[in-house]
């Protein structure tokens, strides 16, 4: 409000001071609100030919790279994850693919499906996060809308440089789940090497420790494949070069050298399915001071330990595949050359193939980066 002050002088005597009160016809200041920012999610998925794995809103999950596909008679129950229709077409991918019968299976490595299938592995790894689509579902209320989601998508390990089919993909990521219609624009998209998450870590892990290394590289073990990449270490970002991978050398085939040699000789009538031999090896340890391996398998009340036979299937998988045996022994001499090699992919998970690994290389330059299951995804982030 203005104030003024007013003086009276009638009759020459000065009369005491009033004060008039103006109105006050400034607006008054407002502070701008400043406008919300909108984060787009990045998914980042790992389309392995053996695991899809993906990384969305600080959750990392994964499937097993199959998908069965129904047509429009046949229904599909509702609220699984993994189950969704894209068109009249309905699919479900990793264990529900599994646990569901009928429609026409297909797997990651098989018929060029990284590529022809991208649409379906990319809303499977969505149907599959445990939150990603249902507290989109809870914040749009009832309703037969359709739920529209921007989205930035990263692709690893596609090993494909063909950018028209997998755009392509993304115009097609149109999809029904949990009853409900979801739309997915995708914003921007990026595609990355092999292990290339990995790299990331690996050059954190080498300024961390105040090394200058201007070269390093990457042993991949996933799922189906054997991959080494050289990088540069060297311009902000590491750059990958002469990628060399042994398809067909991954976990799988590890496990199935291990099958062979368990049968070997007298098992005492026993028959080791392929799935306890899997499970045998995902648990297997080596003792850090015997060195001796350890692969207990249940057989109905009793458990018998193959870590005998695990190391001699080790020993077969690295002395038969010559992919494999040449791979390994290139790495044995660039160690020679005092560059760092970083090991990576779920088969470094596994204590034993991490063990057998570490010691046929022998060298304090080899690293197992943490997490190795899933740096590839998360060290993007």
């Amino acid at each position: 409000m203005n104030v003024t002050s007013i003086e009276n002088t009638t009759n020459g005597k000065t009369a005491p001071t009033a004060t008039a009160t103006a109105p006050d016809t400034t607006a008054p200041a407002t502070t701008a609100k400043k406008p919300k920012t909108v984060t787009v999610p990045e998914l980042i998925i790992d389309g392995g030919s053996s695991r899809t794995k993906y990384y969305l809103e600080k959750i990392t999950g994964s499937y097993q790279s199959v998908c069965r596909k129904f047509t429009k008679s046949q229904e599909l129950p509702t609220g699984y994850l993994g189950v969704f229709k894209i068109g009249d077409n309905g699919y479900a991918v990793g264990d529900s693919a599994l646990s569901l019968s009928g429609g026409d299976l297909e797997e990651g490595y098989a018929n060029d499906n990284k590529i022809k299938l991208l649409n379906v592995w990319i809303v499977g790894a969505l149907c599959t996060h445990p939150s990603f689509l249902f507290k989109r579902i809870k914040k749009a209320g009832k309703g037969n809308g359709v739920i529209k989601i921007d989205l930035k998508i990263a692709l690893l390990s596609l090993s494909s440089h063909r950018k028209k089919e997998i755009e392509k993909a993304f115009s097609n990521l149109k999809f029904e789940f949990d009853e409900r219609f979801f739309e997915i624009n995708v914003t921007s998209y990026n595609l990355y090497p092999e292990g290339y998450g990995a790299a990331c870590a690996a050059k954190k892990h080498i300024k961390e420790n105040g090394g200058k290394d201007i070269k390093f590289h990457v042993l991949d073990l996933g799922g189906g494949t054997l991959t080494h990449t050289p990088y540069s270490n060297q311009n902000g970002v590491p750059r990958a070069s002469n990628q060399n991978s042994v398809s067909g050398a991954g976990v799988v085939s590890i496990t199935e050298f291990f099958a062979k040699e368990a049968s070997k000789g007298d098992t005492g009538g026993n028959i080791y399915h392929f799935s306890r031999i899997k499970d045998a090896l995902e648990s297997s340890t080596v003792d850090n001071e015997s060195l001796e391996y350890s692969a207990e398998i249940v057989l109905g009340d009793s458990t018998h330990d193959l870590g005998d036979r695990l190391k001699s299937g080790l020993e077969s998988w690295s002395r038969e595949i010559i992919g494999v045996r040449e791979l390994l022994r290139d790495i044995r001499q660039i160690l020679r050359k005092n560059e760092r090699v970083y090991l990576t992919g779920g088969g470094f998970k596994i204590a034993a193939i991490q063990a057998f690994i570490k010691g046929y290389l022998d060298s304090e330059l080899v690293t197992v980066l943490d997490n190795p299951d899933t740096v590839n995804i998360t060290g993007l982030d």
